[in-house]
């Protein structure tokens, strides 16, 4: 999963740092994938090795950066991993585990997890329309829209999908919240 989204990221055909990376990551892909931070670099490491991408050094106000590209083995390699079928999703939800065993806990001590999860829900919400907010106006300085600029297009459509979920997330577990405050 993590080789996808740093093949993904470098198709734009922009150099980036493992910083870029893992900043891009924490801006987009960590809501929808999970991949751990630490596991960016040995992928790279990976992606160099089987000549899906390359890595040249820039120094920098006197700092050296390693930037890396794509290569077009690793947009084949890209293309065959977009293509190829990753299995169902499963949804796992540390919440959904809590409210498995939610017997073990007092009523007010479910009503306080329930409404912790609809707060981080809502920051989560938050920070995807922030997100989304953001990556338009970076189109519009350049002169660009969601319609004309395909990749942003499709970046959004998975935003966009981000914020229906945690719309459908938070709804039903303020329904949730009130058959517990309804427990007698």
């Amino acid at each position: 999963m993590i080789e996808l989204i740093i093949l993904g990221f470098l198709s734009y055909g922009y150099p980036l740092t493992l910083y870029d990376i893992k900043k891009g990551m924490e801006r987009s892909t960590e809501y929808f994938a999970s991949t751990s931070q630490g596991a960016i670099h040995p992928a790279l490491v990976k992606l160099l090795k089987n000549g899906y991408i390359t890595s040249k050094e820039e120094v920098k106000n006197n700092r050296t950066k390693k930037l890396y590209s794509i290569t077009d083995s690793g947009r084949e390699q890209f293309g065959k991993l977009m293509r190829q079928d990753l299995g169902p999703d499963k949804y796992r939800s540390i919440q959904l585990l809590k409210v498995f065993f939610f017997n073990e806990l007092t009523k007010d001590e479910r009503m306080e997890s329930i409404n912790t999860y609809i707060k981080n829900f809502r920051n989560m919400k938050q920070d995807l329309t922030n997100i989304r907010d953001e990556g338009n106006l970076r189109l519009e300085k350049m002169g660009l829209s969601i319609e004309s600029f395909k990749p942003a297009k499709y970046e959004n459509d998975a935003l966009e999908f981000g914020l229906a979920y945690s719309d459908f997330i938070i709804s039903w577990f303020e329904a949730y919240l009130k058959r517990i405050e309804e427990e007698t």
